[in-house]
């Protein structure tokens, strides 16, 4: 395939100076200093000996809880009056009865430190909290549908 130029036309004011924005030469890379505040200070918990206590904290709302530091890298979580929503989730299993409405999480993967573990329940109850997906007309009718030919046989 061969092509043949016909002509070039100069390329517009605007498009120029847009075009200038991009130079030629690489930047120098400027290093972004990384924040060594760890996960579980900046969510507002504090530390009183081995003991934490805080918010775990989601879009849907805040729950109080607690950490015991029971030794390197073995860790107690507990989550004070869970909300319904997690009572009747698929993980309610994992979370045991302690009294006056505290309840010891039960995780699968032992976390690796305060801050993963904190993260992992506050991932768990905005799952657990998110609403269901709107249902549609269609959803509906569907459903209608099946109810009806399913009940006449």
């Amino acid at each position: 395939m061969r092509v043949v130029v016909t002509g070039t036309r100069t390329l517009p004011d605007r498009l120029q100076r847009w075009s200038r924005t991009f130079s030629s030469a690489p930047r120098p890379l400027e290093p972004v200093e990384r924040r060594e505040l760890p996960y579980w200070q900046e969510r507002g918990w504090t530390r009183d000996g081995n003991t934490y206590t805080g918010e775990y904290q989601t879009t849907y709302g805040s729950f109080r809880g607690e950490v015991e530091e029971r030794g390197p890298n073995h860790f107690r979580f507990y989550l004070f009056d869970p909300p319904d929503a997690l009572r009747a989730s698929s993980h309610w299993a994992c979370f045991q009865p302690r009294g006056y409405g505290r309840y010891l999480v039960h995780m699968a993967r032992r976390p690796a430190d305060i801050s993963s573990g904190i993260l992992t329940i506050e991932r768990l109850l905005a799952e657990c909290l998110q609403p269901e997906p709107s249902r549609s007309f269609f959803d509906d009718l569907t459903r209608a549908w099946r109810e009806l030919t399913t009940s006449e046989r």
